[in-house]
């Protein structure tokens, strides 16, 4: 007796099946790989971008605020800091600028900052002598208990950098260990700073320092910000920033109009006042290497390129800042 015939497939049918499953799933997986680089490709460069934006906002806002709330007070301009804070001298009023042609550039920016209402200034009510450890002011709203705080007393002749280590009682107490308290003030005020009216104004100060950081992690460069004080170790700003180039504009007519006349990348000491715009280079790059991508390190600046290819995907910000404070009285 014959049997009936049984649905089913032939090993030809079921060898054809897997043959076009595999190459179906071949090309799902092809997709998904492609799709899943593209991904992170895009990922990555987002994220260069953004530490990029980053780091163009803070050094922007520290730039164009130079110099605000800082008197002249003749030569040397500005302020006296300690001995060795600055690569040299020690006077500062706006910018000093490091310049840089084998590596990246660096730079110095004091302010007064009052500008924050939860961190206002206020007046001194008591003379305050040279040589004095304190100033008794209107109000210690805003400051630091434990002090720790850099505080700039101005009378809109003369200004004077102080450090705090302590505030209460309607007392700023200064103290701390970057010497700032004991540094020599050669233009104090012979008679002290006054109560006015108007009374001298006490207000906390930015004394930063940019930098990159290429030392700690070299296949991560960094910008840093160091604020000056002791015991404050610098903070990140962005990651993964390569370079930092700077180029400044000089008013340099005889009697300044604040027209830049000229640029030039390394500032001399004699030319930071004449100092009217800053044209900020940044050379950012992604968090890791590209496989099949070749790159050289751009020239920026005054700072010529690299020499070896990598797989770094690069992006440069280039911008110009208007330093406002730059030669008022």
């Amino acid at each position: 007796m014959r049997l009936a015939g049984r649905s089913g497939f032939t090993l030809v049918e079921v060898l054809a099946a897997v043959a076009i499953l595999t190459i179906a799933m071949a090309a799902v997986f092809s997709t998904f790989d492609f799709q899943q680089k593209s991904y992170t490709t895009q990922s990555r460069i987002a994220e260069m971008q953004q530490n990029l934006r980053l780091a163009e906002a803070y050094l922007d806002r520290d730039i164009r605020m130079a110099g605000y709330g800082i008197p002249s007070a003749g030569a040397p301009e500005g302020v006296t800091v300690p001995v060795g804070l600055l690569p040299s001298g020690t006077a500062i009023r706006t910018l000093f600028p490091v310049d840089s042609t084998a590596g990246p550039d660096s730079l110095y920016i004091l302010y007064l900052y009052d500008m924050d209402t939860n961190q206002p200034p206020t007046t001194n009510t008591n003379i305050m002598l040279s040589g004095s450890g304190q100033v008794s002011v209107a109000s210690i709203s805003g400051f630091l208990a434990g002090g720790g705080e850099l505080v700039l007393i101005t009378d809109g002749i003369t200004a004077d950098l102080f450090e705090t280590s302590a505030a209460a009682g309607g007392v700023l107490t200064f103290g701390g260990g970057m010497n700032y308290n004991t540094a020599a003030h050669p233009k104090f005020p012979a008679g002290g700073y006054g109560v006015g009216p108007p009374a001298s104004t006490v207000a906390k100060a930015r004394f930063l320092r940019y930098f990159i950081d290429s030392v700690t992690d070299p296949v991560h460069p960094t910008l840093m910000v160091d604020r000056m004080m002791a015991g404050q170790a610098p903070q990140p700003v962005a990651d993964d920033i390569e370079d930092m180039q700077f180029r400044y504009g000089l008013d340099t007519t005889g009697t300044p109009d604040g027209i830049v006349d000229t640029w030039v990348d390394n500032v001399t000491t004699a030319q930071i006042t004449q100092i009217r715009q800053v044209r900020i280079f940044l050379l950012a790059r992604t968090r890791t290497q590209e496989t099949g991508w070749n790159e050289i390190r751009p020239a920026l600046g005054n700072r010529a390129a690299g020499t070896t290819a990598d797989g770094y995907k690069r992006r440069i910000l280039d911008k110009v800042v208007h330093v406002r404070n730059s030669g008022l009285p």
